[in-house]
């Protein structure tokens, strides 16, 4: 799905003046990491580390964790397309809806999918092996309860369970720990560097897990596939234990804000959702022409959410912004839906 995400403003030139189609809030300050990148340009001229090694030692240590419990990733994606070719072959349980990159993935390497609904994660039927969970969960932003899903994870041994925790720093529930699933030997943890710190374009991700599976996931990976400047931003991101969010519950009270305006808007019904973005439903019209009405004559830009495996033309998704932008989306919003 290289071509089906959100964040797609590259497609649309200059119109795009406010994006609530990526995940992340687009208003922080990355001031200073551009700051210390300009100061370490000449790591551009020679070869980075084929494995981010030094990195992966830096956040095993944030983490709890011995080094070979660590790998870092370009991003999540990969770390996603290096666990489906680890498991080739195999069966893969996906609930839905969630995000597409896990089936693509697993289609690519020869899985056979079970698709079932989020809200039955205990019912694992027999013959599966893998199970994927996004936790957050993209695009609802549900999360499931921590309790849970350690039950599940520790009762179901015959299962490996892929959880994906990019979101994890975008919400105030309670994730998985690293240190604490060290025993888990049937679970792999997939962590995103570029959600944490809002730098997407860097493409960063870890994956932790056991040392025997991430052992066998190194053997499958390319040579510097993790560039040098993302190393040296990781590093430096770990080191100064920088938040780009400073008010992150501020913030996510402010995503609240938005979700209960949208959802008082007529036309409109909303997920419940744990963290900064939200799925919606158009009661009128289809999502994609709302989202060029959006970009015509506002130039906001929505994520079209009809490519979700389980939703439908009328299913979109937004991520809070500033307190300005969010009004002027819902101010577009209640004027388009009172066209019908």
């Amino acid at each position: 799905m290289i071509f089906g995400h959100g964040d797609d403003s590259y497609r649309y030139g200059d119109k795009i003046k406010m994006d609530f189609s990526s995940n992340l809030p687009g208003f922080v300050d990355l001031t200073v990491l551009k700051t210390y990148l300009a100061t370490r340009l000449d790591v551009i001229g020679a070869y980075p580390e084929p494995e981010a090694r030094e990195l992966e030692v830096m956040l095993a240590e944030e983490e709890g964790l011995q080094p070979n419990s660590v790998m870092v990733t370009a991003g999540a994606t990969e770390a996603i397309y290096l666990i489906a070719q680890l498991y080739k072959g195999w069966s893969s349980v996906i609930p839905q809806p969630t995000f597409n990159e896990y089936a693509d993935a697993c289609r690519m390497h020869g899985h056979l999918l079970s698709y079932y609904d989020n809200d039955d994660m205990e019912v694992l039927p027999e013959e599966r092996r893998l199970y994927w969970l996004c936790n957050p969960n993209n695009p609802t932003g549900y999360v499931m309860l921590k309790p849970l899903m350690n039950h599940v994870i520790r009762d179901q041994k015959n299962y490996t369970f892929v959880v994906d925790q990019s979101y994890e720093d975008l919400t105030m529930k309670d994730m998985l720990k690293p240190s604490e699933m060290q025993d888990c030997h049937n679970l792999i943890l997939i962590h995103s560097m570029t959600k944490r710190y809002c730098i997407p374009g860097l493409r960063l991700g870890y994956i932790t897990a056991s040392p025997i599976i991430i052992d066998r996931l190194r053997q499958l990976r390319q040579p510097w596939t993790v560039n040098a400047l993302a190393i040296e931003a990781g590093k430096y991101l770990v080191k100064s234990h920088t938040k780009v969010i400073p008010d992150k519950k501020g913030y996510l009270q402010e995503a609240a804000r938005l979700h209960d305006e949208l959802n008082n808007t007529d036309g409109l019904m909303l997920m419940d959702t744990d963290t900064n973005f939200m799925l919606a439903y158009l009661e009128h019209g289809s999502s994609a022409k709302l989202k060029r009405w959006l970009i015509n004559n506002y130039g906001i830009l929505i994520r079209d959410a009809s490519n979700f495996h389980g939703l439908d033309h009328h299913c979109f998704r937004v991520s809070a912004q500033t307190p300005l932008e969010n009004n002027i989306l819902i101010a577009a919003l209640r004027e388009y839906t009172r066209r019908f």
